[in-house]
């Protein structure tokens, strides 16, 4: 930075003289048209970082991936002066993939990995989370020097197992969190969302009901037959009341994790819509606001657009889409807002900005009245939960002003595990040694410095299983997939293909189908996995042979868990040790930062 305070100083010792008086003018208004000075010389210290994370968002969703009908002109201007990836991975759910994209590893390597049907935190007591152990893009950044902050969706867990094995925002490196530590639920919400969960608890205690009914006649059937007494219908009864008991609490449980948290304290609780995009990007565009004399790293994680829907006034039936795509374009707005700082700031043109989404649209959301509610795959078949293409393929959308040339697009099969080590390239950041990185340094692909292929094989999850692997061979320009365990998708709402007999696709079990020989699918010619190959060519039979031997070295790399942090103790509830705001029995509180958007109605997006 310039020392301008040795050149002011200099100047007032002098004489009194009109000329001196002129420089100092001079000076002055130089001073005062040289943003890149007042930032702390913005483009010549490490690259600022914003990473956007987009929620249950597909491929067939987004402007420049080839929707032209949701309006997403910010997203797609962002692709303009960036490069798109058209091969981008993710995992089947929100949790695995988030914790991959913040470690550069892969979930199966720290516990991550789920065995069962739970695959993600549903309960803000639960004691599972991203091990302490594990060194995440704010843990290296902060190292470093940079401000950090998380604002928006965590959902990777906050309890402590000990003061120092934590896993809430703050204690995996982020010096600021604004947001929701869990994940937007339908349960949660205010306004046409409580339609739903009251819906839904009249369902609850109408079965609730016919169950204790059904098993107060069964006992009087049994008792008219003279095979029990009156003491076994009361212990029908009593276990019937239990049961139906535990379902209801069941249901409140996961009611009272609607919340918003502010660092390490709730300043929201139940969680509630209004303004709630405009809550987050603003506590996004006041960090960096801040911090703009110093590097950053903002990780920008919407809540949009995973049920419950909900939107600002204004842009409630905006979109020809419906409630889903009124939630696109209000996030397209709340990014163009970020982005539009940025540029204020002087801070564009050193700010690496990634874009991508957690995992493919939820095809199974439908409401009773039969309108889509969950995102569009394109020509992907599958959606969120499965390893078909359409559940791991996202958008994904990376930029660095005069380093990633304009328009580049990159075809070759990338994953969000690569962002950590990229990022590392990026802001001149080491890597730990100490551990195996699944990620890997995207920026020779995004620069056209290089056409080596990034990933030859890449592993494709579902849980703690391996469902399917992604070959590429060597100097060849055909990517291959192999799929061992596929869900099996039935037609719902307007013939869509999904799990609708389960809601989100399992990764093992009855609604699963296992392939020996695997499917075998030529992505490069069939990225619509409609045809596959015959496994009796000789081409194939090479494709599985070697697809086979990587996965059996790859096993060798995955170390015994530890710790399963989706078994049922880390997963299960602990009521007393819940965060709450409020006094007792009612337990609520709101946002302070509300008010300041209610009174400012007049305030218009576009």
């Amino acid at each position: 930075m310039r020392d301008f305070s040795k050149v002011l100083g200099g100047s007032l010792q002098g004489t009194r003289s009109r000329t001196t008086s002129a420089k100092l003018l001079v000076l002055i208004l130089a001073w005062a048209f040289a943003p890149a000075a007042r930032c702390g010389d913005a483009e010549s210290r490490p690259p600022n970082v914003v990473l956007f994370i987009m929620d249950d968002v597909g491929m067939g969703d987004i402007g420049c991936f080839g929707n032209d009908t949701i309006k997403t002109p910010n997203l797609d201007n962002l692709a303009q002066e960036g490069a798109k990836l058209t091969q981008h991975m993710a995992l089947p759910l929100c949790t695995p993939s988030r914790a991959a994209l913040i470690t550069g590893r892969l979930p199966v390597r720290y516990g991550m990995g789920a065995e069962g049907r739970m695959r993600v935190f549903i309960y803000i007591s639960a004691r599972g989370g991203v091990p302490s152990n594990e060194t995440t893009v704010a843990e290296l950044l902060k190292d470093a020097g940079y401000a950090t902050a998380m604002i928006g969706k965590w959902h990777l867990g906050i309890s402590c197992t000990d003061e120092n094995s934590c896993s809430d925002p703050n204690s995996q490196g982020f010096d600021y969190f604004y947001g929701l530590p869990m994940t937007n639920l339908r349960d949660c919400g205010t306004e046409s969302t409580v339609s739903y969960a009251w819906a839904k608890l009249r369902r609850v205690y109408a079965k609730m009901a016919y169950s204790v009914l059904g098993a107060l006649a069964a006992a009087m059937l049994l008792k008219w037959m003279e095979l029990i007494g009156y003491r076994s219908v009361v212990l029908f009864l009593f276990v019937a009341l239990a049961a139906n008991g535990s379902l209801l609490m069941y249901w409140k449980a996961i009611r009272i994790n609607c919340v918003l948290m502010e660092n390490r304290e709730i300043v929201e609780q139940p969680l509630q819509y209004d303004h709630l995009t405009e809550r987050l990007h603003s506590r996004a565009v006041q960090f960096m606001e801040s911090h703009q004399q110093q590097p950053f790293l903002l990780v920008m994680s919407f809540v949009q657009a995973h049920t419950a829907l909900y939107n600002n006034d204004l842009f409630r039936n905006h979109s020809v889409h419906g409630s889903y795509g009124d939630n696109l374009e209000e996030m397209d707005w709340s990014v163009g807002e970020v982005l539009s700082s940025l540029k204020k700031l002087g801070l564009e043109r050193n700010t690496f900005v990634y874009l991508t989404s957690d995992n493919g649209g939820h095809v199974e959301e439908f409401t009773d009245d039969g309108e889509r509610e969950g995102g569009w795959n394109g020509i992907y078949k599958g959606g969120k939960g499965n390893t078909w293409e359409g559940g791991i393929r996202v958008p994904a959308i990376v930029k660095l002003p005069g380093v990633i040339p304009p328009g580049t697009v990159v075809s070759q099969p990338t994953h969000l595990p690569d962002v950590l080590p990229t990022v590392a390239r990026v802001t001149g950041v080491k890597l730990p040694t100490d551990r195996i990185f699944d990620g890997r340094d995207l920026m020779p692909l995004l620069t056209n410095d290089s056409s080596e292929m990034t990933h030859e094989f890449m592993f494709h999850y579902c849980g703690v299983f391996i469902n399917a692997v992604r070959y590429t061979p060597e100097g060849g320009d055909t990517t291959y997939k192999v799929h061992y365990t596929t869900s099996r998708l039935i037609p719902g709402p307007h013939g869509v293909l999904g799990c609708f007999q389960t809601y989100t696709c399992d990764c093992t079990g009855w609604s699963t189908d296992q392939h020996d020989p695997p499917l075998v699918y030529d992505l490069t010619r069939d990225p619509s996995e409609a045809s596959p190959l015959d496994s009796k060519v000789p081409i194939v039979v090479e494709v599985i042979g070697k697809v086979e031997e990587a996965v059996s070295r790859h096993r060798l790399t995955i170390p015994e868990q530890q710790s399963h942090q989706f078994s049922v103790l880390q997963t299960f509830p602990r009521p007393w040790d819940r965060p709450r705001c409020g006094s007792f029995p009612f337990y609520t509180c709101t946002d302070p930062y509300l008010n300041h958007f209610k009174a400012d109605k007049k305030k218009t997006p576009r």
